[in-house]
């Protein structure tokens, strides 16, 4: 029985910092007691690859080929049922927090509906979302899922606060606050201060998993037709320098309708990986992995209105073997 666990729902849009959330908690406390799952939209495993940098102790587990609300809810419900029986035949004290890292096509309603099956185990739901003042979603073609996921958050968390001015700062804190005024707003710069807040529970009033209750509708299956996610395989000989110039040309091939790329490439030598990611066209800084990190080599591509011929043209030096998109 787990009837003192949190079950946490991150939900925000692609690139939004999500993953970021969540290294910032576990660089402030223990994580043995956290469980975390990851809806990656592909079938490599970067954001686990990435959190596992920052968290030790922490159990893991992943679910790959799709967003969480479209397709995968029956294998969501499963997951948490083998953790949590993990947990039990280890001996261990229940997990004090799971928590479930959505990809950022997700809403969080079909996924809340989809738990109906786990109301025995009174998992305390607290759902948060992360928002890009840097790249407001209810100002772009993204207005429908970003809605979505923040009117059904209990905790809303600015993001990307040092990017902007104080003016753009405050016209996210009253957008957000605008289409959901019952949320609490994290607006820290802080990150640890941010992760901290993000992720405390609702002082009353939290609803216990199994308590609520979706129509059919909003229970069916919801589709991003316009969205298309695409996995590469990259070849180990594909030095990261050229990994990056390669994905920097598709982001110009790309421009607009590009939503997010993520990659992990080969380093200097084969015990280092580099992870390489952008926000749209925007691209971070390459970063590298220690020598343990276990994710395949491979590109994480999602665009919209994009077809896998238009990316197999941006042609590379090296071998890079498609796969179909998601």
């Amino acid at each position: 029985m787990q009837s003192g666990s949190q079950f946490v729902i991150v939900s925000g849009m692609l690139g939004s910092g999500k993953t970021s959330l969540l290294e910032s908690l576990f660089a402030s406390e223990d994580a043995s007691n956290t469980a975390v799952i990851v809806n990656e939209a592909g079938e490599i495993n970067i954001d686990g690859a990435v959190l596992s940098e920052s968290a030790r102790g922490m159990s893991m587990a992943t679910l790959s080929n799709g967003c969480v609300c479209c397709s995968l809810t029956s294998d969501l419900a499963t997951t948490i049922q083998d953790l949590i029986q993990s947990r039990e035949i280890a001996g261990k004290k229940p997990f004090s927090r799971i928590v479930l890292e959505c990809s950022g096509l997700s809403r969080p309603g079909p996924i809340v509906s989809s738990l109906q099956e786990l109301a025995d185990l009174r998992l305390k739901l607290h759902l948060v979302t992360t928002y890009d003042c840097s790249r407001p979603a209810l100002l772009t073609g993204d207005f429908n899922d970003a809605a979505a996921q923040l009117v059904a958050a209990n905790t809303i968390v600015l993001t990307k606060i040092d990017l902007v001015s104080s003016a753009k700062r405050e016209e996210a804190l009253q957008a957000v606050t605008a289409i959901n005024p019952f949320a609490r707003v994290v607006n820290q710069f802080s990150d640890l201060v941010r992760a901290r807040q993000a992720f405390e529970a609702p002082e009353k009033g939290g609803v216990v998993v199994g308590d609520t209750h979706g129509t059919p509708s909003e229970r069916r299956r919801l589709l991003h037709p316009r969205v298309r996610v695409f996995r590469a395989e990259i070849h180990e000989s594909l030095a990261w320098e050229a990994a990056l110039d390669w994905l920097e040309n598709i982001a110009g091939a790309l421009g607009d309708r590009l939503l997010r790329i993520k990659a992990i490439v080969p380093g200097e030598n084969p015990d280092v990986r580099i992870l390489l990611q952008s926000v749209g066209s925007t691209f971070s800084a390459p970063r590298r992995l220690r020598s343990s990190t276990t994710a395949a080599l491979g590109a994480i591509i999602i665009a919209r209105d994009c077809g896998r011929q238009e990316l197999e043209d941006v042609a590379t030096e090296h071998e890079v073997n498609w796969f179909n998109n998601f």
